[in-house]
């Protein structure tokens, strides 16, 4: 099919002479002399160029320039002019002039042209299909790797779930212990204004701060009686063990310290490294606290459960020695608030539950 080509021009013999030799090299030309008309050619006819005169009364060939690239992007526009003026030409070639061609115009001359403007045309529209394809290549591919990412995510997280559900049951009498922790630990967290990535790994630093409770022997786990110093040696490698269980899995390195620094105290009398102050994460602080107020609050085989107050007179009395005095209030602060309501506290991602369960410390 034959490319369309505009003429315009307010000489009428310009404009005949136009079409004639646009028709003689093979093209499909409508003229017109009243610059008026252009636009409405442009989108009826919808030429691929425009050879616009560019000294026409009512509408300059300037105007038409900037009329036609705005109605349609991508017809090119070859201004046709009897002024030898290159500073003119220069100027409309950069406000988007596909060519400048000066009067009196030969075949040879418009044939060059017309063709450089309808394969610039072509080009620009290769282009821009090429960018259309290409962003819907990116935008599916996005689509793909974050349905991927949304599904490995789910998958980490059912695999920390059952995790810590694994060490729940093994450790008797602690069921939904892993769970609970993990969700106060978050919500005070969150209430210290702690956000994003940081406080995925806090929650999943939670949720198996235990797991090295998997290497511990049951004749230790279990044992209904108090520990011999011995025992206590084995028990309390239960960080490391896990540390070196979570430190292994890609995903998990964020939450190992938690899992390796949550015996650690503020005086530095904890265990396994005897961490001081600020050298314990502030994740670990937290969940510090969390730990020793879930012990208090819910049964265990070696006490029965007490009631909110108890715990926070814990907290509160060893405040600077086993805790970070700075994290106490606003911790005590958001969980009596929680427990106080426990519908809000289950909103807001605490267990509000008060399952008889518990376990070795």
């Amino acid at each position: 099919m034959a490319s369309k080509i505009l003429a315009v021009d307010d000489d009428p013999q310009v404009a005949k002479l136009t079409v004639l030799l646009l028709e003689g090299l093979g093209y499909e030309a409508l003229g017109l002399t009243d610059p008026r008309r252009a636009l409405d050619a442009v989108r009826s006819f919808r030429p691929e160029a425009c050879i616009v005169d560019l000294n026409m009364p009512f509408v300059s060939g300037s105007d038409l320039l900037d009329q036609i690239r705005a109605e349609s992007p991508h017809t090119e526009v070859i201004l046709l002019t009897g002024m030898d003026d290159t500073l003119i030409a220069v100027d409309f070639m950069k406000r988007g002039a596909a060519d400048f061609l000066l009067k009196p115009i030969g075949a040879e001359q418009l044939d060059v042209a017309v063709t450089r403007a309808l394969e610039h045309r072509r080009l620009l529209l290769e282009n821009a299909a090429y960018k259309q394809g290409l962003e819907a290549l990116v935008e599916e591919r996005s689509r793909a790797l974050n349905e991927a990412l949304s599904n490995l995510g789910e998958l980490h997280e059912a695999t920390i779930e059952t995790l810590a559900q694994a060490l729940d049951m093994r450790d008797q009498g602690s069921g939904g212990h892993s769970r609970r922790v993990a969700d106060m630990t978050v919500g005070i967290a969150r209430h210290l204004g702690i956000r994003d990535g940081q406080l995925v790994q806090i929650e999943q630093g939670a949720l198996l701060h235990d797991i090295g409770k998997l290497r511990i022997p049951d004749s230790i786990l279990w044992k209904p009686s108090a520990l011999t110093p011995a025992e206590w040696d084995t028990m309390r490698r239960h960080p490391e063990y896990g540390y070196e269980f979570v430190s292994k899995i890609g995903f998990l390195r964020g939450a190992a310290d938690i899992v390796l620094s949550h015996h650690e105290r503020y005086d530095g009398s904890g265990y396994p490294r005897g961490l001081k102050g600020d050298e314990i994460s502030l994740g670990a602080r937290i969940f510090s606290m969390v730990d020793t107020i879930d012990a208090i609050l819910y049964d265990r085989p070696y006490h029965r459960a007490s009631a909110f107050p108890v715990a926070r007179d814990e907290i509160l009395g060893k405040a600077g020695t086993h805790f970070d005095p700075t994290l106490v209030r606003p911790t005590l602060e958001h969980l009596e608030s929680c427990f106080h309501n426990p519908g809000r506290a289950r909103g807001d991602g605490e267990a509000a539950s008060r399952e008889n369960n518990g376990g070795h410390p």
